[in-house]
């Protein structure tokens, strides 16, 4: 804390200001808010993330009438101020000085760090209050029971982790957050746990435990439907631009329907058993499908009609090589 003069500006510039030395000082002025001011506990409660804090309305509550009673008041002045994104968190640093002034018109200087995150647009207004509850805590040497006393590492949810914090760190995680299975699993147990109701920042802004969790696993469940439908969509548009581009008709089934996606691949595969071109195509077809890995009939055995189409290929440009050679 630091000891300044604060002089009146006129039309000339500054003028040298004379105290009034019938008042207090700010010094004495603060000293008697000192010996009225009433102690703070930590009366605030984040059930969510299950820790106390002493809230910056508790501290101006106990010094607001000592600091009328006394004739001081304060002004802030942000000296600077720094802020980053967090992923969907706004985060803000500041420093701020608090400038305190007494009945005969000096004042003294209390500088604090504020911090604090918000996922909207209220990470300043949260560090500001930061910065003024130490200021006033810390300038006024505000009473604290021993249970309270302001330790940064007790006083901040990062020393009093949830277990609602444990769950948002596995969900972040890529095997979690992109498995169906693993969301319904974490579901069962933050149920068990009784933390579905645990308020936690989503992507889109505070929510439920719970909710997250269930809202994430109705978005995979619907790509997933999406995907498929698109899949179903493009096998048969597929399969009817090769047989117009190879004059091959895919065989109708029983109903008089066309083919499953990988009947009309397998007869795609026949009919261009002779075409390195087609051939690739329909590779390319069945990797769309996802049916590489499916086990079809040849020479040998049974064989993945991957590594079938792949061989046949590799078969046709080795024929292709020699008879270029020759």
């Amino acid at each position: 804390m630091s000891n300044t003069a604060q002089a009146p500006a006129s039309a000339e510039g500054p003028t040298q200001h004379t105290q009034n030395q019938a008042q207090p000082t700010i010094h004495q002025a603060m000293a008697l808010v000192m010996r009225d001011v009433r102690n703070v506990g930590k009366n605030g409660r984040n059930n969510s993330q299950n820790y106390s804090f002493r809230g910056v309305d508790d501290a101006i509550a106990a010094l607001a009438q000592p600091l009328r009673d006394h004739g001081v008041f304060m002004t802030p002045e942000v000296l600077d101020c720094e802020s980053e994104s967090r992923g969907k968190m706004n985060a803000v640093r500041m420093r701020v000085a608090f400038h305190f002034y007494g009945p005969a018109g000096d004042s003294v200087r209390a500088v604090t760090m504020g911090e604090a995150s918000d996922v909207a647009d209220k990470a300043s207004n949260k560090a500001m209050s930061a910065a003024l509850k130490y200021a006033l805590i810390h300038t006024f040497m505000i009473p604290v029971d021993a249970k309270s006393l302001d330790d940064g590492d007790r006083d901040h949810p990062v020393g009093h982790r949830s277990p609602a914090d444990g769950y948002m760190e596995r969900l972040r995680k890529g095997a979690v957050w992109h498995n169906p299975g693993a969301l319904a699993a974490m579901h069962a147990e933050a149920k068990a746990d009784g933390l579905l109701d645990a308020t936690v920042a989503g992507p889109d802004g505070e929510t439920t435990l719970g909710e997250l969790i269930v809202a994430r696993g109705k978005h995979l469940k619907a790509e997933a439907a999406e995907r498929e439908a698109k899949k179903a969509e493009e096998a048969p548009q597929a399969a009817a631009q090769v047989a117009a581009e190879h004059g091959v008709q895919p065989a109708p089934s029983a109903e008089g329907e066309s083919p499953e996606p990988l009947e009309a691949l397998m007869e795609k595969v026949s009919n261009s058993w002779k075409n390195v071109d087609g051939m690739r195509q329909n590779l390319l077809e069945g990797r769309k499908l996802g049916v590489l890995d499916v086990m079809v009939p040849a020479k040998n055995g049974s064989v993945k009609l991957g590594d079938l189409m792949q061989g046949r290929i590799d078969a046709l440009e080795a024929g292709k090589q020699e008879r270029n050679a020759a």
